[in-house]
């Protein structure tokens, strides 16, 4: 499936969790992640992800893949895979495939997000713990998303890339 997304680095995410608390966005949810991210050795375009998600005492773990087709700027533009849940026994099935296929380990992050969504539009904020940034993440249908992203940008002035 198409992935349309801004995703950027900013100095503090709480400007964006008001935006979205005032401008009607529902939470989803507040979620603990690692992500170890593999890259194909052949492709660096070509990821993917195991991600173990911490919601109170429960825990999941997910894989997915996915292909990054654009980036432009803040902009990606990427195909998904659909998200398969794993148990243990199944993650050393598929980290296995991974080695075969020639996917190395290129990044082990760990993360607090917050998840709000409204009208098609999904907003990923990302306090980092494993690397220490703050990253945002608005994404779903193109035209919704751009006019939430302008809209950000002149309600919000600190931005950086």
């Amino acid at each position: 499936m198409k992935e349309y997304e801004h995703s950027f680095k900013v100095e503090s995410i709480l400007p964006y969790i008001e935006y979205c608390k005032k401008n009607g966005y529902t939470e989803i949810g507040i979620v603990t992640q690692n992500r170890v991210v593999y890259e194909n050795k052949n492709s660096n375009h070509i990821i993917a992800r195991i991600t173990t998600e911490t919601i109170g005492d429960k825990e999941r773990i997910i894989f997915d893949c996915k292909n990054v087709g654009s980036k432009q700027k803040d902009l990606n533009i990427s195909k998904e895979s659909i998200p398969m849940e794993l148990t243990q026994e199944t993650k050393k099935i598929i980290l296995s495939m991974l080695e075969v296929l020639e996917f190395y380990v290129a990044a082990d992050n760990l993360r607090t997000r917050y998840i709000f969504q409204k009208k098609g539009v999904t907003f990923e904020i990302d306090d980092y713990i494993r690397p220490k940034t703050q990253v945002v993440a608005i994404e779903g249908n193109e035209e919704t998303v751009e006019k939430v992203y302008s809209d950000i940008l002149s309600k919000i002035n600190n931005k950086t890339k």
